[in-house]
């Protein structure tokens, strides 16, 4: 049996920095057409035409990614849900697919397991992990957001996004500024309830309930109250003409560091002991029950309309950070 060719160092440094994947025109820097006939088959395997992976097992995670980036050329960056999931951001639909951002120069198709999202406007990208090359988090959440045609889904994943700190809603607002016509839309409408102090999907479904009301005012989304006894809390919805709250039973904390509560029962009793009416209810009843949920608003806010906050109650800001 011919005994395999060893591999240059070159090349093998190159295969430990793109974690085992290199292209056929790499390969050719630095062994022969025959060499690398000889590997093929029996040391090395095709990932994708013209791409291999320098081992004939499984592939691993990093070794798809890299494949993805390589089939789409020296430029391309990891995008949308394949990103976001790399800056562990939380909600994401499951995507069997690996999303790639590539220059509108760039003439490919989705094959296999990649997809190809073309672009005027390519990022500079950040360095993930094993030296995969992201799209920016905004830029990521963009084109997420432009592409799936969940609305609510959508707004989970930029909610937590933006409750988490992960991005700032100036630079979703910088990507909306270039964004595509399609799916804009989505986006113009989520980024409207974010900067409303919108911060989850269920905040986002009781917004959209509220707005459909003819009797109740325009209420406050995550403000930052200061109570009589010197607390500070931030309750989901506020509607000050009536000192009326609403509480999503099992929120996730907000990330606000002046916001001195963890247990649902204490918020609830330092609010009414405030002076607060506070009305709760889950996420499930939200989209299930909405119309009652509306009407016992309604009812709360018709009976208290006027007398506004009460002594001591302060708002030191009115929407979320």
């Amino acid at each position: 049996m011919p005994r395999i060719s060893t591999v240059p160092l070159a090349l093998t440094q190159l295969l430990e920095r793109q974690h085992g994947v290199v292209t056929r025109r790499q390969a050719l820097d630095h062994i022969s057409e025959s060499a690398l006939c000889e590997r093929l088959g029996r040391h090395w395997q095709v990932a994708l035409p013209g791409i291999y992976v320098a081992h004939t097992g499984p592939r691993t995670d990093l070794q798809l990614r890299w494949t993805a980036l390589l089939f789409g050329g020296y430029r391309a960056m990891l995008d949308d849900t394949t990103a976001l999931f790399e800056y562990g951001v939380n909600y994401l639909p499951e995507d069997k697919l690996i999303r790639v951002l590539v220059p509108d120069t760039v003439q490919r198709t989705a094959r296999d397991f990649v997809a190809v999202r073309r672009t005027v406007y390519l990022p500079r990208p950040a360095v993930g992990r094993g030296g995969i090359r992201l799209a920016p988090i905004s830029r990521a959440l963009t084109d997420f957001a432009l592409r799936y045609d969940d609305e609510r889904a959508v707004r989970a994943v930029l909610a937590s996004a933006v409750q988490r700190r992960q991005v700032s809603l100036a630079l979703l607002d910088n990507e909306l500024k270039i964004a595509p016509a399609r799916g804009k839309r989505r986006l113009v409408r989520v980024l409207e309830e974010l900067h409303a102090g919108v911060r989850s999907a269920p905040e986002g479904d009781l917004r959209q309930l509220v707005q459909s009301s003819k009797v109740l005012p325009k209420p406050l989304y995550n403000p930052l109250l200061l109570l009589p006894d010197g607390r500070k809390i931030s309750p989901d919805l506020l509607i000050k003409e009536a000192a009326l709250v609403h509480e999503t039973n099992g929120r996730r904390p907000h990330f606000d560091e002046e916001d001195a509560f963890d247990s649902m029962q204490e918020r609830h009793d330092a609010m009414t002991t405030g002076g607060l009416t506070v009305l709760h209810n889950s996420p499930r009843l939200i989209g299930r029950d909405g119309l009652r949920i509306l009407e016992q608003l309604e009812t709360c806010y018709l009976r208290d309309a006027g007398k506004g906050l009460p002594p001591g109650v302060v708002i030191l800001r009115p929407h979320a950070a």
